[in-house]
């Protein structure tokens, strides 16, 4: 669903934060001095929210709400499932026509040939057809109110994403929305305090969590073979420049966050993975983040170069450093590096890098290096080499995950190598057993608002910044849930 100008023009005008060099407009909470390119700039942070490492307040639970950490819901024989905005969101139709426990029973866009489209595909795979919605800007508000549906993807550009989540789970649908979740640490908190309210999932569709390699390195993780884990490193790097100078398309909305943030703008494929392996909101916590980011570079030489558009683009100013690099530190110490880049010409990468006392896993390509790799009868490897193809293989057939084992036929020609069907498979599964999803409102939470932390950071000269703990305490007592399973 493509937001209109308008739409854009009052998005932008009550975005919380701008980027260096524009005027950053805060919320409440600790004010901050922005070192910046020309004035010094005034930064108000979030309540809750505190620089140089001071201790995140935990915002208190408002009264008649409880945690969602471990919400379970009545089983399901058919899970309903509707799904707005339908350029990424078809991939979830797709998914969901492939699963024999999911109904589509309803499809929205602002553009009536993508909802008619999907609707027709339905039809072609045996399907009832479902209601079509399309039109109009709110017309998605007329679906949700719709009775005879379970669950509601939200495939849409980010400013619609926390309207859509909340109004659906007011409306007693769970919320499956598309990566970020939110933009800012009040939204956040938005999700949070509603799925609590009305005991309803707010899960983020994170698929690269659902990945061959990421669950591979999750069931090692889980079943010892990094020992202690002491580190990560992760990020998004794909060259988006020729996407982002695009209409009609989601580069035309994603463009306008680089005129508004100077941080992470797209922390989630990265950071979600490396969560689920360090146990992040179930064992330990993010503590805080410091970011630094270069100069911006890359869109204005895209414009210059090939001017998009015929001089459409001329008047924009964009913010965002070509390269974020953000550190976050844990509660137990551990730490993470984050970083972002989608205006470089550079292969495509999320890094996906694991460190323990006893291994170490690098991706893009994957590598593995073991302290004591006889112990899996490897003939290669040792602390100070990685190990070999052959061996590499043998460590797939002692590790490879039981869901993608389970699925990984059926994925096969999905999209993004698989990885949406079994994720897509794995959530309505766990709607249909009435189980807890892998990750619930809390981790799209804390994963999404790194935006707007990240963003702080820079602006404040790369002071530390905390990060919010959603789950106002529980993480020091929740088990890890869900995706390591072996009944999965």
């Amino acid at each position: 669903m493509s937001a209109t100008d308008s739409t854009r023009r009052d998005f932008i005008k009550g975005s919380a934060i701008a980027g260096i060099g524009a005027s950053l407009v805060g919320l409440s909470g600790q004010t901050a001095t922005a070192a910046g390119s020309g004035a010094q700039k005034a930064v108000t942070l979030p309540s809750g929210v505190k620089i140089a490492g001071g201790i995140s307040t935990v915002r208190p639970r408002p009264k008649g709400q409880m945690s969602v950490h471990d919400l379970t819901t009545q089983p399901l024989e058919k899970v309903r499932v509707a799904v707005i905005g339908l350029h990424r969101g078809m991939t979830h139709v797709e998914s969901a026509l492939g699963i024999e426990f999911a109904e589509v029973v309803a499809v929205c866009d602002i553009v009536a040939e993508r909802a008619n489209g999907a609707a027709d595909a339905c039809v072609a795979k045996g399907r009832k057809r479902p209601a079509v919605f399309s039109g109009t800007e709110h017309i998605w508000e007329k679906m949700v109110e719709m009775d005879g549906i379970d669950a509601v993807y939200i495939a849409t550009p980010w400013e619609w994403h926390v309207p859509m989540a909340l109004k659906s789970m007011q409306m007693g649908k769970h919320a499956f929305v598309e990566v970020s979740a939110a933009v800012t640490v009040e939204d956040c908190w938005r999700l949070v305090d509603t799925s609590e309210k009305t005991r309803k999932h707010c899960v983020i569709l994170e698929n690269c969590c659902y990945g061959e390699n990421e669950l591979f390195m999750l069931n090692m993780a889980r079943e010892g073979v990094f020992g202690e884990l002491n580190h990560a490193e992760c990020s998004y790097i794909h060259d988006l420049r020729g996407l982002l100078f695009t209409t009609d398309s989601e580069g035309d909305w994603r463009r306008e966050y680089h005129k508004q943030y100077n941080g992470n703008l797209y922390p989630t494929h990265g950071l979600g993975p490396v969560s689920e392996y360090l146990g992040l909101g179930r064992g330990d916590q993010f503590k805080f983040l410091v970011s630094v980011s270069s100069p911006e570079r890359g869109l204005t030489k895209q414009r210059a170069d090939h001017n998009p558009g015929n001089g459409k683009y001329n008047g924009e100013t964009y913010y965002c450093g070509d390269m974020n690099t953000s550190i976050l530190k844990t509660e137990l110490g551990r730490t993470i590096m984050l970083q972002h880049d989608v205006v470089s010409p550079r292969p495509y990468s999320r890094i996906n890098a694991l460190c323990g006392d006893e291994a170490t896993f690098f991706d893009y390509p994957p590598r593995f290096a073991l302290n004591s790799p006889h112990k899996y009868g490897l003939e290669t490897g040792g602390s100070e080499s990685w190990i070999t193809d052959r061996d590499m293989a043998k460590m797939r057939e002692l590790f490879t995950h039981p869901l993608w084992k389970k699925l990984a036929e059926r994925a096969k020609g999905g999209g993004h190598g698989g990885m949406d069907f079994v994720m897509n498979w794995r959530l309505l599964d766990c709607l249909r057993a009435g189980r807890t999803p892998d990750s619930v409102v809390y981790d799209a939470a804390a994963w999404s608002c790194l935006i707007e932390i990240s963003s702080y950071s820079v602006a404040t000269g790369s002071m530390p910044v905390t990060i919010p703990d959603f789950t106002r305490g529980l993480w020091k007592d929740i088990k890890p849930l869900g995706v390591a399973e072996k009944s999965a």
